[in-house]
């Protein structure tokens, strides 16, 4: 049977990377940026920037971003093409919200099924003139304006996305702008902040909500940024050594921001054996090196609290959970429904096509231990969506190749060397 063994360093972290080149672009003077992911999703970004008048290019081994300040965006002559990154779209509205431009942005077919109107609400509030298509969808239309207001926004939905998008905006306002957090979410924005000498504060409340302060408009003075490697990128490879007898790994390099590794606590609880070294601070981030055996699995329940903090990290939970003995519940999971698919669906039709006895109700997924044999080659559908692919291709390492990935190419949107690193480990 195949086994995971060795070190890796995965590459860099998406969240971390969109957002360097975002703040690199909104900084005066030049800016290098290391070990950023070259995926799809980033690459749709960085075309959007150099679009918006960004001078952006790659050196040997780093990128080099000459940044035109918060208000310094040109106007674009074609439409802004996210293509599957719902980042992309969130982060550079919010961003061009601030600039007096008008702009179109476009995406491709899934990208067009997940709502826009959920950043776009909060700009129109202060000044930016937004349409969307059938009111929540890309292509969307915007004109900014730099004499946005300062506003008190309060976040409904648990969204890192959101979030950032009305602090892009904030940088470029004068005045006050606030956001009330009522959940906790990644706050790899903040921490690039932080990183950049920005000035704004964090409060948090004794009813566990957050209140971020932005007093605008900020002038970020460029830095170099080094992006640390992908933790959910990680999460693949940790459940793989878990779950395939006789492996062990070590994951160097890891940004271990406590907002991006709580699935590694969940793993705990199901009797993984997971060790964590942190090593050195690298730009506001934690990063180390994450050690993994493989495990005796059992099924816990995931409360409904946790799911902002897992949101990309359950395909591959519910993948080690087939493995688990007994049953594992994970709650509250409706946010997946507005992915690159409906993870939900996407997630039960597959493995209850596998044999596998999962059952959803009310955006909650259960499955129980059934010792599965996959006796004839079966394909699943990705639907396009590059972890319910990669968590299918981790779970196909115990079953001989007989599980068939529809779409293995729709992974180049967040790691083009999956495939390259899955093999590097297997012995």
């Amino acid at each position: 049977m195949i086994k995971l063994q060795g070190s890796l360093k995965i590459s860099g972290d998406k969240s971390i990377s969109h957002r360097a080149l975002i703040f690199a672009a909104l900084s005066v003077g030049e800016s290098k940026i290391r070990n950023l992911l070259e995926s799809r999703d980033v690459f749709a970004t960085i075309n959007i920037l150099k679009e918006l008048g960004i001078k952006i290019r790659k050196k040997s081994n780093f990128w080099v971003i000459n940044g035109n300040g918060t208000d310094g965006f040109l106007e674009p002559n074609k439409a802004l093409n996210c293509e599957n990154s719902g980042t992309t779209a969130r982060l550079m509205i919010g961003a061009v919200a601030s600039n007096p431009i008008s702009c179109t942005f476009i995406g491709d077919k899934s990208l067009s099924k997940r709502s826009m109107s959920r950043v776009t609400n909060y700009l129109e509030k202060i000044g930016a003139e937004t349409k969307l298509t059938k009111e929540n969808y890309l292509p969307l239309m915007i004109t900014g304006s730099n004499n946005l207001l300062p506003y008190n926004h309060s976040c409904s939905i648990p969204s890192a996305q959101i979030k950032s998008a009305l602090i892009l905006s904030g940088l470029n306002i004068k005045g006050k702008t606030t956001i009330i957090e009522k959940r906790k979410t990644r706050d790899h924005t903040e921490r690039l902040m932080k990183y950049l000498n920005l000035n704004f504060k964090i409060k948090k409340f004794k009813n566990k909500q957050t209140l971020l302060e932005l007093n605008g408009p900020y002038e970020i003075k460029s830095k170099d940024i080094s992006v640390a490697s992908d933790p959910s990128s990680a999460a693949f490879f940790i459940v793989g050594a878990l779950i395939t007898p006789g492996s062990k790994i070590k994951l160097t390099n890891i940004a271990l921001n406590p907002t991006r590794i709580e699935y590694i606590k969940i793993l705990k609880k199901m009797g993984g054996n997971i060790r964590i070294k942190k090593t050195r601070k690298l730009c506001g981030e934690d990063v180390g090196t994450i050690s993994v055996k493989s495990s005796k699995l059992k099924g816990i329940n995931i409360d409904s609290k946790l799911s902002p903090l897992l949101i990309d990290e359950y395909p591959i939970l519910s993948i080690a959970a087939t493995q688990a003995k007994g049953a594992m519940t994970m709650k509250g999971l409706g946010e997946l429904r507005h992915k690159e698919s409906d993870r939900i669906k996407s997630i039960v039709i597959n493995l209850n096509k596998l044999g596998f006895n999962v059952e959803e109700k009310n955006d909650n997924i259960t499955i129980r231990y059934s010792k599965t044999v996959i006796k004839n080659v079966k394909k699943i559908r990705t639907y396009g969506d590059h972890r319910i692919a990669m968590s299918f291709s981790i779970l196909n390492l115990l079953y001989k190749d007989r599980i068939l990935i529809d779409d293995k190419d729709c992974i180049a949107i967040s790691y083009p060397k999956f495939f390259q690193h899955l093999k590097q480990l297997q012995k």
